[in-house]
């Protein structure tokens, strides 16, 4: 089941917006909320995988361990994306 995002997480909400995507927090089966991005993901995969990203196919969403490590892994993105349009 996805829920919102808690309050407090409007830097990674901007960060996959910047990305074309959104985050969530996904409640896992045993009841523990974790968070996730969900969106235009394919060209964001193997980064996301990289960076601990596990894809959950029911809810067609990347699950990561904690905010900080989604957070990390959409600001790379962020990053390399503005770099390589920089560089074009």
């Amino acid at each position: 089941m996805l829920l919102h995002p808690p309050s407090g997480t409007d830097r990674v909400q901007g960060l996959a917006a910047r990305l074309g995507c959104t985050v969530a927090e996904h409640c896992e089966p045993y009841g523990k909320f974790k968070p996730a991005v969900l969106g235009s993901l394919s060209g964001l995969a193997l980064t996301l995988k990289e960076f601990g990203g596990r894809w959950d196919r029911v809810e067609r969403v990347y699950v990561f361990a904690n905010w900080p490590m989604l957070e990390a892994a959409l600001e790379y993105c962020v990053r390399n994306r503005d770099e390589a349009r920089v560089s074009a």
